[in-house]
């Protein structure tokens, strides 16, 4: 990702969308841009979402794609998580164009643009703004890393399973079946 410009501090200000194709989020103020993501990262998107609907049916929680959140005001973060879950009542009673707070569980999948310090911001304020998890999804290694909201952490690959912690118990699904696609 890269920087593009530096906005405005309120919400009002963050130019959203702009129409040039590309996903566009705040960090602290700063408008930071990513080109569209490549199939590849769209598949393993969607093999994350699928498993997570299917375990999610009947249950007061929803898994959504590319939802944006805004994560503080002061200074004004807004960023939009591959793959989120909320719960049913958070999910209803959102009506405006962004969700306040962090997603319950925000799912990233890494992009070759991402650097290392991007992400660990990008989790850091996640977990500050009140997520229970994050998961970070990386093809290249076929690695999971998952973050707790006592910034515990943990490494899964392709032979381990990914569970769904305190927020989604009994969730189940293969490492290697998140990058089979």
């Amino acid at each position: 990702m890269s920087v593009t410009a530096a906005i405005g501090n309120t919400l009002e200000d963050f130019p959203f969308p702009m129409g040039d194709g590309v996903q566009h989020e705040v960090s602290a103020g700063q408008l930071i841009a990513a080109p569209p993501a490549k199939f590849s990262h769209v598949k393993i998107s969607l093999a994350i979402l699928e498993a997570l609907q299917a375990y999610l049916r009947g249950r007061d929680w929803k898994a959504i794609p590319e939802a944006s959140y805004v994560l503080s005001l002061e200074p004004l973060t807004v960023r939009q998580p591959n793959v989120s879950v909320l719960s049913r009542r958070r999910f209803e009673s959102t009506n405006d164009s962004y969700c306040e707070g962090a997603p319950e569980l925000a799912i990233e999948v890494v992009s070759p643009g991402d650097s290392a310090e991007d992400l660990e911001l990008k989790i850091t304020q996640y977990l500050e703004a009140g997520a229970l998890e994050v998961w970070v999804l990386y093809p290249k290694t076929g690695h999971v890393r998952v973050f707790g909201a006592d910034w515990t952490g943990r490494i899964l690959d392709a032979t381990q399973k990914l569970e769904g912690g305190v927020v989604l118990p009994g969730f189940s699904v293969a490492v290697s079946d998140l990058f089979a696609a």
